[in-house]
């Protein structure tokens, strides 16, 4: 395909206005592309190294096995794999006799990711009864995450949790925010700022660069691999574009990638821009297809299967019940986990800081393994309900 190119990406103050790209090079592959020039602002490169991926001074911390809990909107058991991380007793937080409250704002709904991490929120926030926590979903708007903060802001709340949907709208959002004395708490996807007071990383240079070298290993280092992406303009599509290129370019120079359309990360248009892609290159060799996230996967999956091509290998991120249970039938071939389990973190490191407590500013949960035929099995038992 031609040239993919990003949304421009947007970050007021010292950014002033910042133009991302990433571009699809001449044989196919992908390849970074640099936005600076006489204005001097920065590089698409620079910008991902200095914002959107994990700083070097994150404090790292590894899932560990916990009791199982029992999920309060999905029901069944889930696991909480970073209590362990900034601990806190049951009871009270702070004043005893004060509310303590809590707008947290997620990027998107009608996905099984973003319940288990309203969940991982709820079941941190119910052992403490004097927080109240309000609920914000987007539906996928980033301009009504927008709105949602500024509901927040004028309630006056003791914190945000934000998990943010894209990188342009946000970034100005969250830089005020923080700068009006905000406690801001950010996780997973990231913005191009540092005015934020912690924020959870999930490691998604370590995910990549293991789905490049699977691939690469499969194909043997030649071949044909399409991708499939998320939003355009939200920091996962950006970082899981641009890492897992460079990934291939350095080991495995000879894989050549086709593009999609990108999708919103739902199973719906992962079969769409599947369907189009392979009834427009009907005589196009592809010898495996990597999707940002295991939902497009799925309708890639189905998409692959209406056409006859089910010989083709998938590989894409983020675990959960059913997608693990998939890398078992062969749906796909391997998965990078990617936990939404996580909240909980956010959730006590912003009661750290109302309670003077010392909390690292940027925290990384350590990525595991890939998932694969072989490990399935044991990591079906651990992953959460999703």
């Amino acid at each position: 395909m031609g040239r993919i190119r990003f949304r421009r990406l947007v970050a007021l103050g010292a950014l002033a206005f910042l133009a991302v790209g990433c571009a699809t090079g001449a044989d196919g592959t992908g390849s970074t592309a640099a936005s600076g020039g006489p204005s001097g602002k920065p590089t698409t490169k620079e910008v991902i190294d200095q914002f959107l991926l994990t700083p070097p001074d994150a404090k790292s911390f590894s899932a560990e096995e916990s009791e199982p809990v029992t999920a309060p909107i999905q029901g069944g058991s889930m696991s909480l794999p970073y209590k362990h991380v900034l601990p806190l007793p049951d009871g009270p937080i702070g004043d005893a006799n004060k509310t303590y409250t809590f707008c947290f704002s997620q990027a998107l709904t009608g996905s099984t990711w973003a319940v288990a991490q309203q969940e991982s929120v709820m079941l941190e926030a119910k052992r403490h009864p004097n927080v109240k926590v309000l609920y914000y979903n987007t539906n996928n708007d980033p301009l009504k995450q927008v709105a949602d903060l500024e509901t927040c802001a004028a309630q006056k709340v003791d914190a945000y949790l934000i998990w943010p949907h894209s990188v342009e709208p946000l970034t100005p959002e969250i830089e005020k925010l923080h700068k009006n004395g905000g406690l801001v708490v950010g996780m997973e996807r990231t913005v191009a700022t540092r005015e934020y007071d912690t924020w959870i990383y999930l490691d998604n240079t370590k995910a990549t660069a293991d789905l490049a070298d699977a691939i690469g290993k499969k194909l043997g280092g030649k071949g044909v691999v399409v991708e499939t992406e998320g939003a355009i303009g939200s920091s996962p599509q950006i970082l899981r574009k641009t890492g897992f290129a460079e990934a291939l370019a350095a080991k495995y120079p000879d894989i050549k990638v086709k593009f999609t359309a990108p999708t919103d990360y739902s199973r719906g248009q992962g079969y769409k821009v599947a369907l189009d892609f392979l009834q427009a290159n009907k005589d196009q060799p592809i010898d495996a297809w990597y999707t940002h996230y295991t939902e497009i996967g799925f309708g890639v999956a189905q998409a692959l299967k209406d056409n006859n091509r089910t010989d083709i290998p998938q590989f894409s991120i983020v675990d959960g019940k059913k997608a693990v249970a998939s890398v078992q039938d062969g749906t796909f071939f391997a998965i990078a986990p990617w936990t939404p389990v996580h909240g909980d973190v956010a959730f006590r490191a912003a009661v750290y800081h109302l309670t003077g407590q010392e909390v690292p500013k940027n925290i990384s949960l350590v990525q595991p393994p890939l998932i694969t035929a072989e490990n399935a099995a044991d990591v079906l038992q651990q992953t959460w309900p999703g």
